[in-house]
């Protein structure tokens, strides 16, 4: 069995790579099969896969360092990444039935998922009947499982919005993703019809944000009961700390070679050069020690992390640590010259990916410090569902 330390080596063995095919990813709008096979070949994805399924059952922590070193390489490739191994996890809130299915044949799963809402959920007899189309269903193009979110409405009963897992062959994808960034994503929209879904493959939304659904408490560790949102964080905010660690690389490199085209002079031996960089570097350790701190305080298994105040406070660390990168990597780039917005330029795709990025549902930080500063004063929280 692997440990963390073994497969951190194997994603920076990867993370050059990646970095060398960004550009062709971005134009595939998609990762390259290529580098989804050098995924499942580096055994990353079943890092958080139970080992009763064939996988390492190690924690977030080491997803989180995975995805910051192969997303400082190619942020695309880095995003889907987490969002595959990530899926084992959020297999966890469906059935043990369902948990089966998934790992029938190998440790891992494909799994791509969104948070909007489907147009129907029905139940009916043995399950449910869900249509819709929702987007931002990153890693579209590979998976082949997809999890959506439908609120089912019965007669005389309380809304009741659940999970619902279902088999690419029931999925229809929609070639929707041109963007400015995230471009390799493949982040689609997606479409159900009339889709009947068995009960074993759906789950609680309320349960599974607290993490208490059936499914969660087959296993013993820990880890598959912590609640759903804190988690997803730890999906998304390493991505976007390896992008700026991976951007202020790139910014070293670009500064040292960089020299005026008129003047001839090397911007290394500018006073406002080195003062740009020293901020970027000090940025990136920042942005780095914050999610540390943010994963040890998610990992803790603290009681009143599972409250809504709480859950408040942890989306607002996140958002904070990706305004952070944001704004560090829009000062970078006012020091890139045009040539660093050429094409095979990493630094303007770092810019355009990171500043996409920072609009994230999950990681808006005017909308996390909004919630966080109504819980403070003690106002109902009104529009935020994700805490």
């Amino acid at each position: 069995m692997v440990d963390s330390r073994e497969l951190v080596e194997r994603a920076k063995d990867l993370a050059p790579v990646f970095a060398e095919r960004a550009l062709k990813t971005e134009e595939n709008r998609a990762p390259l099969d290529e580098s989804i096979r050098d995924l499942i070949e580096a055994d990353l994805l079943p890092v958080l896969t139970p080992k009763v399924y064939g996988g390492h059952e190690l924690g977030p922590d080491t997803m989180a360092a995975i995805t910051a070193t192969l997303s400082a390489g190619c942020p695309s490739t880095g995003w889907v990444a987490a969002f595959y191994m990530g899926s084992a996890w959020r297999t966890m809130f469906f059935p043990e039935q369902a948990q089966r299915e998934v790992f029938a044949d190998k440790p891992y799963s494909l799994g791509a998922g969104q948070a909007a809402p489907l147009k129907e959920a029905k139940k009916v007899s043995g399950g449910y009947v869900i249509t819709g189309q929702t987007p931002w269903s990153s890693g579209s193009v590979h998976a082949d499982w997809f999890t959506f979110m439908g609120v089912v409405v019965e007669e005389g009963a309380a809304p009741d919005p659940r999970w619902f897992l279902v088999p690419r062959a029931d999925v229809e994808i929609i070639d929707t993703w041109y963007t400015a960034g995230m471009r390799g994503t493949g982040s689609n929209d997606v479409r159900v019809e009339g889709v009947f879904v068995p009960e074993y493959r759906s789950a609680s939304f309320v349960q599974a944000l607290v993490g208490q659904t059936p499914g969660q408490a087959v296993h013993a560790n820990p880890m598959y009961r912590l609640p759903a949102i804190p988690f997803l964080l730890t999906e998304v905010v390493p991505a976007v700390v390896g992008q700026f660690r991976g951007a202020v690389t790139a910014f070293t490199e670009r500064t040292r070679q960089r020299q005026g085209t008129i003047s001839q002079v090397k911007a290394s031996g500018k006073q406002a050069a080195q003062q740009r960089l020293g901020r970027a570097i000090a940025a990136a350790d920042a942005a780095e020690a914050l999610l540390d701190d943010y994963l040890r305080r998610f990992l803790a298994q603290r009681p009143e992390q599972y409250e809504p105040s709480d859950r408040a406070a942890m989306k607002l660390r996140a958002a904070h640590i990706v305004d952070l990168c944001r704004n560090s990597m829009n000062d970078i780039v006012r020091g890139i010259g045009g040539d660093g917005f050429r094409d095979h330029s990493p630094l303007q795709r770092f810019f355009r990916d990171i500043n996409v990025l920072a609009l994230h549902a999950f990681l808006d930080i005017d909308n996390a410090s909004e919630t966080a500063g109504r819980l403070a004063l003690d106002l109902p929280v009104e529009g935020d569902p994700l805490i």
